[in-house]
C-alpha cells in the first residue's frame, strides 16, 4: 500500500474535524438563541431591526460561550465516524502513530481558540453589552451618573459621565491624609485628552492649619485648566462601574489601573480569565479523550463513549462557568476558582500525553490494539 503523505493526512483529518465543529457550534448556538428569544420576546422593542440585532448579538455571545464545548464534542463526533468507518485502523495500517493522528485535531482546535481569543480584542467582545442595552435600555444608557471611586489615595465623585463625548460633569476630588481632608478640587466640566482628564474652571480649596495642627480656615484658588485622573479611560470607567464585558486590551488596562489604586479587581480578572483561560480546558481534555479510546468498533461502546464525553465536558464546563460567576460576585478569587483548576488540568494532560507517547515509542503495536 502507498502511504498517505503527512500533509494530505493533516488536511483530511482537520477538514473533517472542522466540519463537525461548525455543525455543532452552529446548531448549539442557534438553539440557545431561539430559546432566549422566545423567553424575552415580550420585553424586546417592537421594531424588527432591533429584534434582529438582539438575536445577532445574542448569537455572538453564545458563540463565545459554547465554542469550548464544541471543540471537544466535535472531536468525539469525528472519532466516532472514523471508528465506524474503520478509518483509524486503515491509517494505523499505513504506519501512522496515534500522535500523528492526534496532531491535526489539536492544531485545528488551537487555531480555533486563537481565533476567538483575537475576536475578544475587537468589538466582538461587546456583543453581550449591546444585546443587554437593547433588552434593558433604561438600565444600560449611554450616560452614567453618581460615580464614586478612588484615585491615588484620593476620592473622586462624578455627577455624570458621558463616554461618547468623553466628558465628566460636576467633579469633586477630595485629597486626604489619613482620615482628614486636606483639600478639595471642584470643576463643572472635564474633558478627556490623551490619557488624562483636563478640568476646566477649577476651584481649588486648601485647608490652613495653626501650629497645633488645628484647621483655622481655607485658601481658595482658581485655575482655568487642571490635569487629573491619568489612565481613567471613559469607556473603561463606564464598563467597570456597570460590571460589563471588556475587550482583552481594555481589561488588562483596567486590571493594571485598579491594582495601582489598591482596589478590588476580581470582576476584571474573572472576566479576563473567562475568555482567555477557561476555553483551554477543552484543549487539555482532548488528549485525555483521544489516547484512551480504542480504535476498533467492536471494542468500543458508542453509548458509553458519548455518555462519558458529554458528562465530563458538561461537568468541567459548568464548574468553570460557576467559578466565573462566583468570581464576578467576589465570592471566590478568580485565580483559585478559574486559573488554578485549568492549570492543574493542563499539567495532568501534559503528563498523560507524554506518558502515552513514550509508551507508543517503545511498544508501537499498542496503537493497533488501542490499549
Amino acid at each position: 500500500m502507498i502511504p498517505v503523505p503527512a500533509s494530505r493526512l493533516f488536511r483530511f483529518v482537520s477538514l473533517r474535524y472542522l466540519k463537525s465543529f461548525l455543525i455543532l457550534l452552529g446548531g448549539l448556538s442557534l438553539a440557545v438563541v431561539l430559546i432566549d428569544y422566545l423567553q424575552n420576546a415580550h420585553r424586546l422593542p417592537v421594531g424588527a431591526n432591533l429584534r434582529l440585532l438582539y438575536a445577532f448579538y445574542t448569537w455572538e455571545t453564545m458563540l463565545t460561550l459554547l465554542y469550548p464545548l464544541s471543540i471537544l464534542l466535535a472531536m468525539a463526533w469525528t472519532m466516532v465516524i472514523f471508528i465506524r468507518q474503520n478509518i483509524f485502523v486503515a491509517l494505523y495500517s499505513f504506519g501512522y502513530s496515534r500522535t500523528q493522528l492526534f496532531r491535526p485535531f489539536f492544531l485545528t482546535a488551537l487555531g480555533i481558540y486563537l481565533l476567538f481569543l483575537g475576536l475578544q480584542n475587537t468589538d466582538f467582545a461587546y456583543s453581550r453589552n449591546r444585546g443587554a442595552a437593547i433588552l434593558h435600555p433604561d438600565r444600560f444608557g449611554a450616560k452614567v451618573e453618581n460615580l464614586f471611586f478612588k484615585y491615588n489615595g484620593d476620592f473622586v465623585f462624578v455627577r455624570q459621565l458621558d463616554p461618547v463625548k468623553k466628558v465628566l460633569k460636576d467633579v469633586t476630588l477630595f485629597h486626604l491624609k489619613g482620615k482628614k481632608i486636606l483639600s478639595t478640587l471642584h470643576t463643572p466640566r472635564a474633558v478627556y485628552q490623551g490619557d488624562r482628564w483636563v478640568a476646566e474652571e477649577v476651584t481649588l480649596r486648601k485647608k490652613r492649619f495653626d501650629e497645633r495642627g488645628e484647621p483655622v480656615g481655607f485658601t481658595e484658588m482658581k485655575k482655568r485648566h487642571y490635569a487629573m485622573l491619568e489612565g481613567y479611560q471613559p469607556k473603561v470607567v463606564k464598563l467597570i462601574y456597570e460590571g460589563r464585558s471588556l475587550r482583552i486590551s481594555d481589561a488588562l488596562g483596567a486590571w493594571k489601573l485598579l491594582a495601582a489604586q489598591g482596589l478590588d479587581s476580581s470582576k476584571i480578572r474573572a472576566s479576563l480569565f473567562n475568555v482567555a483561560v477557561m476555553p483551554l480546558f477543552a484543549l487539555a481534555l482532548m488528549p485525555l479523550l483521544f489516547f484512551h479510546v480504542r480504535p476498533y468498533r467492536r471494542f468500543l461502546s458508542m453509548e458509553r463513549f458519548w455518555g462519558m464525553t458529554l458528562g465530563v465536558s458538561l461537568l468541567v464546563w459548568a464548574f468553570l462557568f460557576a467559578m466565573y460567576r462566583l468570581g464576578m460576585n467576589g465570592v471566590v478569587d478568580p485565580i483559585l476558582g478559574q486559573l488554578l483548576p485549568v492549570g492543574a488540568l493542563i499539567l495532568y494532560a501534559l503528563y498523560d500525553t507524554r506518558r502515552q507517547i513514550r509508551m507508543d515509542r517503545f511498544r508501537p503495536s499498542r496503537q493497533i490494539r488501542g490499549k
